[in-house]
């Protein structure tokens, strides 16, 4: 009873919240506990979550938009007003090295010039184009997925068990987002 308070409480409080969520774990999440994390980002109106995994999920979604990012290759599903991007074996540098070939063959095909080349350029050849705005990372690895676009990402260390992540656990997670204040590098 005393925990319905308190989550009532903590929901409450919550105004600020990300748009773009990305996990980072090493673990294959649980099945229930990330329909859970997905409902609930649905409840706050996060429209997008990355999960960075070394494992492919075997759920099936439903209103969902899912990406699943393998090897540079790019699957897409679904539909919903909820966006999961899957990333498996992908790693930062290799995206920035696409997005480079695609921006050198358009110098190549004359579509543009060398001096036209600019961050928004480069953002549009990536292959997952928004910046996450909070980065949930849980165990030791330290991620080198969406290494452009993670560089002004808040990050919330996390001992996360998928398997027991709870209600409150995330209304704690958008807590600490809340109190933060975003910079973007100044």
């Amino acid at each position: 009873m005393l925990l319905k308070i308190y989550e009532f409480m903590l929901t409450r409080k919550i105004k600020t919240t990300p748009d773009h969520i990305m996990i980072v774990s090493e673990k294959k999440p649980d099945e229930k506990a990330f329909r859970n994390f997905i409902e609930w980002c649905k409840k706050f109106g996060i429209s997008e979550i990355t999960l960075c995994s070394h494992e492919p999920l075997d759920f099936k979604f439903k209103d969902v938009r899912i990406r699943i990012v393998e090897n540079g290759s790019v699957n897409e599903y679904g539909g919903g007003k909820i966006r999961l991007n899957i990333i498996l074996g992908f790693r930062g540098r290799e995206e920035i090295v696409n997005a480079l070939k695609k921006l050198a063959k358009k110098v190549i095909n004359g579509e543009i010039t060398p001096d036209a080349v600019d961050e928004k350029l480069i953002e549009s050849c990536l292959t997952i184009r928004s910046q996450p705005d909070l980065i949930i990372k849980a165990g030791n690895e330290i991620p080198e997925f969406l290494v452009w676009q993670t560089i002004y990402s808040e990050i919330y260390f996390a001992d996360i068990d998928w398997k027991a992540l709870r209600y409150v656990d995330f209304l704690r997670i958008l807590r600490e987002y809340q109190r933060r204040e975003r910079r973007y590098g100044k």
